[in-house]
């Protein structure tokens, strides 16, 4: 899968736009809006909707920590509760 060059997204490779630069470099485009902000020579850390991408995916990270965090918990709260039962069962 592609990174686009602007906003550092990936994407799937049916999409977007390829180019070639004549010293061999390749610049991949995730979609037309990437395409033009690069031809005005906009910088991709001050452009907004690109700060508000990574926000939120920040935010979806922190989520996943928090629901693995407490699987993790459950799962060692249940070995816990069979580790007790267990010298029960062999004392009978």
């Amino acid at each position: 899968m592609p990174i686009c060059s602007f906003c550092k997204k990936h994407y799937k490779e049916p999409r977007g736009l390829t180019v070639f630069t004549f010293d061999g470099k390749t610049v991949h485009f995730c979609s037309s809006k990437c395409r033009r902000n690069i031809a005005l020579k906009r910088d991709p850390r001050k452009v907004n909707w690109i700060k508000k991408e990574k926000k939120i995916s920040k935010a979806e990270k922190e989520a996943e920590k928090k629901a693995e965090l407490l699987e993790e918990k459950e799962t060692l709260q249940e070995e816990k509760i069979e580790s007790l039962k267990k010298p029960e069962e062999k004392k009978k």
